[in-house]
């Protein structure tokens, strides 16, 4: 009854027998048949065949809840197994943005290589989605990501929380109108200072501006709007992104105006060519969580999470 349960997993993830046939480099009738042998033994259709996309039954719906547990544990114990063959080769696999996986998860995870000095640390780049779906498919042990993935076979706890700010272009005359609110880029490293804060600016000044918007696989995008509807009006979306760091670095350019992780100042060279303004939004704040299979975690995993809520901000 299980023996096929890869080629069923795959048709209920691709919702499609050709797709699921090519990423199995199989044939498709071939995986068509196979897969109407385990119905025949089951004496329950899995697949509703009639609609467009393929889609469970209410039979199909168990068979791959219960699959999916199944792989998981023969994944736990493959890796359990290995971890004892051989203890020198022990390796974590975290998946997180470019910008996290770039500057923030080697400092960060330093000390924990301090603690556990024989372990590798794989860092994988990615959408939240990609990253959950990888995480979901045993490729992945972590994900460090500002969106708690949408799934309940995944724990998660928000490890800090991280400020939205506005980067605008320095040569832009708006800046000058806006001087009050307007922070240099040394002055916005320095804001948390004694007297050095200065007010949030009112976001619908920038409403002619061309804005620079991550894609819509991303949270802040959502986010982008929703920041520019509470200041009344839409945005003027100049071009779209995959990442956050190339839209920085276009405002540096002169492109346009862009929301940007408050923490990115931090980890590139100070600038004369961008200003900052902070928002007076709650959606200004959102939370960065770390997320992991719920299933039960190996003695590395688990020193992991201690690790990290330790060092929760």
């Amino acid at each position: 009854m299980l023996e096929y349960k890869d080629y069923i997993l795959a048709v209920a993830r691709e919702k499609n027998f050709s797709r699921a046939a090519q990423k199995l480099y199989v044939s498709q009738p071939w995986l068509s048949s196979k897969i109407r042998q385990v119905e025949q033994e089951l004496g329950l259709p899995l697949f509703d065949r009639s609609t467009s996309p393929v889609s469970l039954t209410e039979a199909g719906q168990v068979y791959v809840r219960e699959a999916q547990r199944v792989v998981e544990i023969e994944r736990d114990l493959e890796r359990q197994l290995k971890e004892l063959k051989e203890p020198h080769v022990a390796q974590l696999r975290i998946g997180s943005s470019m910008f996290f996986a770039t500057y923030v998860l080697p400092t960060l995870l330093a000390g924990f290589q301090d603690l556990h000095p024989n372990v590798i640390l794989n860092i994988s780049e990615g959408s939240t989605h990609r990253l959950t779906e990888r995480m979901l498919n045993g490729e992945l042990d972590f994900i460090l990501e500002a969106e708690e993935p949408d799934s309940s076979r995944v724990a998660s706890f928000p490890w800090a929380s991280e400020e939205i700010v506005l980067a605008v272009p320095a040569s832009w005359d708006i800046n000058e109108r806006l001087e009050p609110y307007r922070y240099s880029f040394q002055e916005f490293l320095e804001r948390d200072r004694s007297g050095q804060r200065r007010p949030a600016v009112p976001l619908q000044a920038f409403q002619k501006e061309p804005f620079l918007l991550l894609n819509a696989k991303n949270d802040i995008y959502n986010r982008s709007l929703r920041l520019c509807r509470n200041a009344g009006f839409s945005p003027k979306v100049s071009i779209c992104l995959s990442q956050m760091m190339t839209a920085y670095y276009l405002v540096c350019e002169g492109r346009g105006v862009t929301f940007l992780r408050s923490t990115i100042p931090a980890y590139v060279s100070p600038t004369q060519s961008v200003v900052f303004y902070q928002l007076d939004d709650p959606l200004a704040v959102r939370s960065i969580f770390l997320s992991y299979p719920k299933r039960q975690a190996s003695p590395l995993q688990s020193s992991l999470i201690e690790y990290m809520q330790k060092q929760h901000t």
